[in-house]
């Protein structure tokens, strides 16, 4: 297999999927999709990359199921909906307060995931990937500055 970006984020796909797979069986009682987990994630931990046009590429599924998931969360008002300040075409997702309490739960799920899906690699180890990673990380914001 080569070493390539499109390999790595076919991995970080691979995990989310089974963060996601988990977080779905543990909140099954509140009637959460999958994706509309998948968003409260990824915006809690992500919260500048906040567009449908962008949750659409990191997430890698279409602007319907995007747009039908955040109606979703509105509806819920565990999300809120603001014009750019430049380009009122883009909206911008933002979490409510009213989704801190469900960060929370998701976090102790990941928590423990962490817990148990890492065991047996040394701190060294996951130290190393986070270097990596990080450096790669640098090149891309440079990249995207048009250095």
């Amino acid at each position: 297999m080569k070493n390539t970006v499109e390999n790595m984020l076919n991995f970080y796909s691979q995990i989310r999927k089974v963060y996601i797979n988990e977080f779905t069986r543990r909140f099954q009682e509140k009637t959460f999709s999958p994706n509309e987990l998948d968003i409260l994630v990824f915006l809690s931990n992500n919260p500048s990359i906040n567009t449908a046009s962008q949750l659409c590429t990191c997430l890698n599924v279409s602007k319907a199921l995007i747009c039908r998931s955040v109606d979703n969360l509105s509806s819920k008002e565990l999300l809120i909906c603001r014009p750019d300040e430049n380009d009122r075409r883009i909206q911008h997702l933002l979490l409510t307060p009213k989704a801190s309490p469900i960060i929370d739960q998701i976090r102790c799920v990941c928590e423990s995931m962490d817990k148990e899906l890492l065991q047996g690699i040394s701190p060294e180890e996951i130290a190393q990937m986070e270097d990596t990673m990080n450096r790669i990380l640098e090149r891309f914001v440079k990249k995207a500055k048009g250095e």
